[in-house]
């Protein structure tokens, strides 16, 4: 693999991000499992804090109620992902360009939907996630640890950026407010269009592009890498635009 003048770290959330669709919801909401109308009461609940992210979505898990097997014929196997992450991670393979998936959701789920996604590929990509266990019909979050959470997605930034070269480029991509925390550790975040997170940051005047695919994602790392664009800081948010060089 070729080596890169700029160092990058590529950080993205799987489900609704490098997924179109998010799986935790395709189960949860199944009409065997918890349903939309209550897990919309839960997340409704989660914004005006009178529940914890965590117990919420604790309740969330305990109620599905499908098999492994029913999960993937019913569900998961029509689960569409971002027609532009392949190429991008190529492109960052060639580049020597970590990937890592940070998520709140099931491991089991994810390493299965990249492997068929990616096939042997997959294998270089880390994944950050909650653990999960599937007996029967019975299925059982495993947190990856103790925060309100259950996996804080800035820890493993935190980390990345401790073991990181100095200047090391750091890129996010999100799309809902679980995102959020980790976001604040990257230099440039990436939201998608019409989601929470780019809400968020319009809300908060946080810098960030805003992404229908990554085949934008692509573009802008890979001009960054090339030297045609640079990074600008905004001293009051941390968080970077891109501009040209010249």
């Amino acid at each position: 693999m070729a080596s890169t003048s700029v160092n990058v770290q590529v950080f993205t959330d799987f489900d609704g991000t490098l997924s179109l669709d998010d799986t935790g919801l395709m189960l949860i909401d199944d009409h065997r499992s918890l349903g939309s109308e209550r897990r919309l009461a839960l997340e409704h609940q989660i914004m005006d804090h009178t529940i914890s992210y965590k117990d919420a979505l604790q309740e969330m898990w305990n109620a599905v109620h499908i098999s492994w097997e029913e999960a993937w014929t019913d569900h998961l196997n029509q689960c569409r992902m971002d027609p532009g992450f392949s190429g991008f991670n190529d492109y960052c393979r060639s580049q020597s360009i970590p990937v890592t998936v940070v998520s709140s959701g099931l491991y089991p789920v994810i390493s299965t939907i990249m492997t068929r996604f990616l096939g042997d590929k997959a294998k270089d990509i880390d994944i950050i996630s909650n653990h999960g266990e599937i007996n029967d019909r019975e299925w059982k979050i495993l947190w990856r640890d103790t925060t309100e959470h259950g996996n804080d997605k800035s820890i493993t930034l935190k980390e990345a950026r401790e073991r990181a070269p100095p200047g090391t480029v750091f890129v996010f991509c999100g799309d809902g407010v679980s995102d959020i925390s980790a976001a604040r550790h990257a230099d440039i975040l990436f939201a998608r269009k019409d989601r929470d997170l780019e809400e968020y940051c319009r809300r908060h005047s946080l810098p960030c592009i805003g992404f229908d695919t990554f085949h934008q994602v692509h573009q802008v790392v890979q001009s960054l890498v090339e030297g045609k664009t640079r990074l600008e800081r905004h001293k009051e948010t941390g968080f970077c635009t891109v501009v040209p060089t010249h």
